[in-house]
């Protein structure tokens, strides 16, 4: 990639207020904008690429994006689409799929309630793996120990051979090394405690309309 900016920015708490509440269309033109004028868009979410292509709002919007909070990436130009994790992964997500207090995603799944951790953990021990847990906001997500945001942005920066200045918005947990790894930091009024005392700036309004803000203070 040409450009030596990249704006990485979480969906759900940041972009959006969550659920199914799209991108404003204020916040997707100054996004375009951003594009326009070199900065590579990169999104970063815990949701799958599946439900990914399902939303209109995020359609030829982002170079590149990172799924399942880093357990895969994908470049929606060329349909690049590379899984992070091992063989050994998906077979026990497989097999966690089959308990009743999960939502499968395409490599992971979310976790309705912690009662059924304990049986995660005896199929993690069958297949050798070691997982971790993190509260997305009151959305329960399953990963590997190894694998969070940051890692599948450095996984993606280096398949579009990018280097240079890079800001981050997120506003929870999930986002945290994702943030740390920037040169910028910003979240919305929304963000986790946490994630206000990490950034270097947090807007006074939440969720798409901190965005604008924020990127305001980025042009």
């Amino acid at each position: 990639m040409r450009s030596s900016k990249a704006l990485i920015l979480d969906l759900d708490g940041t972009l959006t207020k969550g659920g199914e509440d799209r991108i404003s269309r204020e916040l997707r033109n100054m996004l375009v904008d951003f594009k326009n004028n070199g900065w590579i868009l990169i999104l970063a979410t815990g949701r799958d690429r599946n439900y990914l292509e399902s939303r209109e709002d995020l359609s030829g919007l982002f170079d590149g994006w990172v799924c399942e909070a880093g357990i895969s990436i994908y470049i929606p130009s060329t349909k690049t689409y590379r899984i992070l994790v091992d063989e050994e992964w998906l077979s026990f997500i497989n097999e966690v799929k089959n308990l009743e207090c999960v939502t499968p995603k395409e490599n992971t799944v979310n976790l309705s309630c912690s009662k059924c951790i304990e049986s995660i953990s005896i199929i993690a021990s069958k297949h050798r793996v070691e997982f971790k847990i993190l509260n997305n906001k009151g959305s329960l997500l399953l990963l590997p120990k190894n694998i969070d945001k940051s890692y599948g942005v450095n996984e993606l920066l280096k398949l579009m051979t990018f280097e240079g200045f890079i800001a981050a918005v997120g506003d929870s947990e999930i986002d945290i090394e994702m943030l740390e790894r920037a040169d910028f930091k910003a979240a919305p009024s929304n963000a986790d405690e946490k994630i206000k005392e990490l950034v270097d700036y947090v807007s006074p309004k939440s969720d798409g309309e901190g965005v604008i803000d924020i990127l305001s203070i980025l042009r």
